[in-house]
C-alpha cells in the first residue's frame, strides 16, 4: 500500500476540512484498485476515524487512509483499509447490490447539494462488489437506487484497497457550489465494529447529514450531461398457460409464443439539481419477484416495489406511514391487485431541487385492462434546520370510471436536543372518487425519540370510512389508531453482550370510529440481546385481540366466525452472526390463534463460501388446532447466488406455499458489460402442487425464458 502515509493527515472539525486534488484535464487514471498512480500520493487525507461501535468514542482499531482526486470525468476515492490480521477479512458478496452486512465494508456518503437533507451513499466490499443506496433520513434509506459508478478492490498482504470512480453525471449540484457534504465509514465485520470520520456517536450515523464533514475545492464542475439514455430491447420465449383438473389432465388457456419489444428510457438534466425521467414502453423483466406468503389474517399483504423507475427519487414521494396507509403506493401503477403485469405505454417522472423546495411529479399512461393516465405531485419546503412542510396530489383517470383524487399535507421536524434525537412529524389528506363526491380523510400525529439507550414512540392515526385512495395503500379505514412503543437498550459491556433490549411495552390499540374495538395487540419484550459476536436473540410476550365484523377464510377450508377474539402467544427467537459460515435463524411461537391452539415455527439457513457463492433456505409453517378442523400453512424458499465476479452473477430463487398449492423458481443471470449496461437472461416458472398425481413439471401452469439488453448512452 505505497505511498499512504506521506499526504497531509487531516479531517477532526478543528483542523481544515480536506480539499480533493484537482487533475489537469490530460491526466489518466485507470481503475484496477492497485492506487499506484503518483497523483494519490498528492492528494489529502482522511485517517482519524473513530468507532461508533462497539465502543463509541474510541479510535478505529485498525488504521484507514482515504483519498480524494477529481478528473474532467468525476470523482475518484481511494481506500487503504489497513488490517493486522488480513486472513480475517470478510468478503462472501459479489453480486451488485447484495447485502454487503455480511462482509468488511468501505461507505462513501456524498452531499453534493450540500444541503445536510440529500445525499448518496456509495458503498463497496474487499471483493469489489457494488452497493448504492439514496439517504431518505437519517433512519432511512433506499436501497433499491442505482447510480452509474463503478470500483475495484483486492485484499493485500496489509488488509484490502479500493479505488471507486462516480461520474459527476450520477450526482446532483448545483453550477456555483464549491463544497459537498462528505462522510466515510470502514466496517470491519469479524469485530461489528463500525468506524466513521464524522458523525460516530450511536444517534448518529453515516446517514445523519447534520454531522457530516466538507469536501472543498470543488469549484468549477462540468455542467451534467444533458442526455443520458437507456434503450433495451428483449427477446421472450413464453410458455403455455394451462389450467389443471383435478384428475391431472389439462387444458391451454393462453398458447406460447415468441416474442420481441424494445423501449427507451431517457434522462435529462433540466438544470444541475433538478432531472426529468421519460420512459416508453417500459419493461420490468428484470425486476426480482414477490416472495409468496400466506396470509393469516383479515388485512392485505403489502408487498414492496421492485421496479427502477419507481424506485429512483422515491423518497420524494412518502407520505403516510409505510405498509398501513400510504397516500401513494407505486404497485397501484401497472400492477393489478394480485400482482401480473400491466403494460405501460410510457412515463415521465421530475424529481430534484428548486431553491428551498424540493420537487416531484410523476405522470404514467399504462394500458391492456387499466387503460389510465396516473398522475402524482409532491413538493417539500425545507424548514427548521433539516425539517420540512409538504405537499401531496394524486390522481387516476379512466375511461370506464370516475377521476380519482387525493391530496394531502405533512410536516417533519428532527430535532437535537442536548446531543439526542427528537422528531415531530404527522399529516392529514383526503381523496373522492368524483367531483361530486364526498371526501374521506386520513391524518395522523407522531412523536419520536430513536436514541441509543431508549427508543420511545407515540402514534395517533385516524382514518375515515371511504378513503382509499385510487394510488394509495390502506390496510383499515374507519377507524383510529393509538400505537406506540417504549424500548430501553442498556449497553453493560459484561457477558459478551453489546446491547440489550426490553420493550415495556410495545402496543397498537385500534377502534372503530364509533369507540368499539376492532383489533389491538400488547407485546412485552422482557429479555432480548445482541452480542458482541453479531448473535442475537428476543424473548416477545403477547395478548392480541381481534374483532372481525363477519366471517373470513383464515385458510382454505377453515373460517373465523364474526366474534370477540382474545388471545396470547409467547415468542422466541435467535439470530446467527452474519460473520459466520454458516448463519442460523430460528422463531418459535406458541400459544393461541383465534379460536384454536398452536404453533408457529421458521428456521433459515444461510451457508457462505467465499467469494463465489451464497445460500439461503428459509421454512415456515404454521400448525393450528381447532374443535372443528384443523390446517398446517407451510412456505418453503430456496435463493442461491453464484457470482463469477462482480459484474457476471446468477441468482436462482425457488418457493413454495400450500395456501395457493404452488411452487415457483426464478432464475436470472446479469452481465454488466459497463456500468449502466447489462444483459439479462431470466427464466421463470410455476407449478401447481395441488394434484394427487404429483407436480407436472414438464406442464408448468405459466413460464417463460426473456432475454434484455440495456444499452447506457450519455450525450
Amino acid at each position: 500500500m505505497g505511498g499512504c502515509c506521506t499526504a497531509l493527515v487531516v479531517g477532526a472539525q478543528d483542523l481544515p476540512w480536506p480539499r480533493v486534488q484537482r487533475l489537469s484535464g490530460g491526466t489518466r487514471l485507470q481503475l484496477d484498485g492497485r492506487l499506484d498512480e503518483a497523483e494519490w500520493a498528492r492528494a489529502d487525507s482522511i485517517t482519524n476515524f473513530t468507532q461508533r461501535d462497539p465502543v463509541e468514542g474510541e479510535p478505529a482499531s485498525e488504521r484507514t487512509v482515504v483519498r480524494l482526486l477529481a478528473t474532467d470525468a468525476g470523482l475518484w476515492v481511494g481506500l487503504w483499509a489497513f488490517d493486522r490480521d488480513p486472513a480475517g477479512i470478510r468478503h462472501a458478496q459479489l453480486r451488485r447490490d447484495a447485502d454487503l452486512e455480511t462482509d468488511d465494508s468501505f461507505t462513501l456518503a456524498i452531499d453534493s447539494q450540500n444541503d445536510r437533507r440529500s445525499g448518496f451513499l456509495f458503498s463497496v466490499n474487499p471483493n469489489g462488489a457494488l452497493h448504492d443506496a439514496e439517504v431518505l433520513t437519517f433512519e432511512q434509506q433506499n436501497d433499491r437506487w442505482d447510480g452509474i459508478w463503478d470500483a475495484r478492490a483486492r485484499i493485500t498482504p496489509d488488509g484490502w484497497v479500493a479505488e471507486l470512480f462516480i461520474p459527476w453525471q450520477t450526482l446532483r449540484y448545483p453550477a456555483d457550489g464549491t463544497a459537498w457534504g462528505l462522510n466515510v465509514q470502514r466496517f470491519i465485520r469479524r469485530k461489528n465494529e463500525y468506524a466513521l470520520w464524522q458523525a460516530w456517536r450511536r444517534g448518529e450515523g453515516i446517514r445523519f447529514l447534520e454531522r457530516e464533514g466538507r469536501l472543498e475545492g470543488l469549484g468549477n464542475l462540468p455542467g451534467r450531461a444533458r442526455v443520458e439514455a437507456r434503450p433495451y430491447v428483449l427477446a421472450t420465449n413464453r410458455l403455455d398457460d394451462r389450467q389443471f383438473r383435478s384428475d391431472g389432465t389439462d387444458s391451454v388457456t393462453l398458447a406460447g409464443a415468441l416474442g420481441a419489444e424494445a423501449g427507451l428510457d431517457v434522462k435529462t438534466a433540466i438544470t444541475g439539481r433538478l432531472t426529468l425521467d421519460l420512459t416508453y414502453n417500459t419493461d420490468f423483466a428484470q425486476a426480482e419477484v414477490d416472495q409468496q406468503v400466506v396470509n393469516l389474517t383479515r388485512f392485505p399483504v403489502f408487498f414492496p416495489e421492485t421496479r427502477q423507475f419507481f424506485n429512483e427519487g422515491a423518497g420524494i414521494f412518502d407520505f403516510g406511514r409505510v405498509r398501513q396507509t400510504q397516500l401513494f403506493y407505486s404497485r397501484r401503477i401497472g400492477l393489478r391487485r394480485d400482482g401480473t403485469p400491466l403494460p405501460i405505454l410510457g412515463g415521465a417522472r421530475l424529481t430534484g431541487r428548486a431553491g428551498q423546495q424540493q420537487l416531484g411529479a410523476l405522470l404514467v399512461r399504462t394500458g391492456g385492462s387499466e387503460d389510465a393516465t396516473d398522475f402524482v405531485g409532491r413538493v417539500k419546503r425545507d424548514v427548521l434546520g433539516r425539517g420540512y412542510i409538504g405537499a401531496m396530489v394524486t390522481g387516476q383517470a379512466r375511461p370506464d370510471a370516475p377521476t380519482s383524487l387525493a391530496g394531502g399535507a405533512d410536516f417533519n421536524f428532527p430535532y437535537i436536543i442536548k446531543g439526542k434525537n427528537l422528531v415531530l412529524l404527522g399529516s392529514t389528506a383526503w381523496n373522492r372518487d368524483s367531483a361530486g363526491a364526498s371526501t374521506a380523510n386520513y391524518s395522523r400525529f407522531i412523536i419520536d425519540y430513536p436514541n441509543d439507550h431508549a427508543d420511545i414512540v407515540f402514534r395517533y392515526d385516524r382514518v375515515e370510512e371511504g378513503f382509499e385512495p385510487a394510488l394509495g395503500f390502506v390496510s383499515q379505514s374507519g377507524i383510529q389508531r393509538f400505537a406506540g412503543q417504549v424500548t430501553l437498550t442498556p449497553r453493560p459491556r459484561r457477558w459478551g453482550i453489546r446491547r440489550l433490549d426490553f420493550s415495556l411495552p410495545s402496543w397498537d390499540w385500534v377502534s372503530r370510529l364509533d369507540g368499539s374495538l376492532d383489533n389491538a395487540s400488547l407485546t412485552v419484550r422482557p429479555l432480548g440481546a445482541q452480542f458482541e459476536s453479531g448473535d442475537s436473540f428476543e424473548l416477545n410476550l403477547k395478548r392480541l385481540w381481534d374483532v372481525p365484523p363477519e366471517d373470513f377464510e383464515i385458510f382454505p377450508g377453515s373460517v373465523i366466525a364474526a366474534g370477540r377474539y382474545a388471545y396470547d402467544q409467547l415468542e422466541v427467537s435467535l439470530e446467527g452472526s452474519e460473520a459466520r459460515t454458516f448463519v442460523p435463524e430460528v422463531s418459535v411461537t406458541l400459544g393461541e390463534l383465534y379460536d384454536a391452539r398452536g404453533y408457529e415455527f421458521s428456521a433459515g439457513l444461510g451457508f457462505r463460501r467465499e467469494p463465489h457463492l451464497l445460500l439461503f433456505a428459509e421454512f415456515e409453517r404454521t400448525s393450528v388446532s381447532r374443535a372443528n378442523d384443523a390446517f398446517a400453512a407451510t412456505i418453503a424458499r430456496l435463493r442461491a447466488d453464484y457470482a463469477i465476479s462482480p459484474r457476471l452473477s446468477t441468482t436462482v430463487f425457488a418457493q413454495y406455499d400450500n395456501e395457493s398449492e404452488r411452487a415457483s423458481v426464478n432464475a436470472r443471470l446479469r452481465f454488466t458489460r459497463s456500468p449502466g449496461s447489462d444483459l439479462y437472461v431470466v427464466w421463470n416458472s410455476g407449478w401447481t402442487t395441488a394434484l394427487d398425481s404429483g407436480v407436472p413439471w414438464r406442464r408448468p401452469v405459466r413460464g417463460g425464458l426473456v432475454v434484455k439488453y440495456i444499452q447506457y448512452l450519455r450525450g
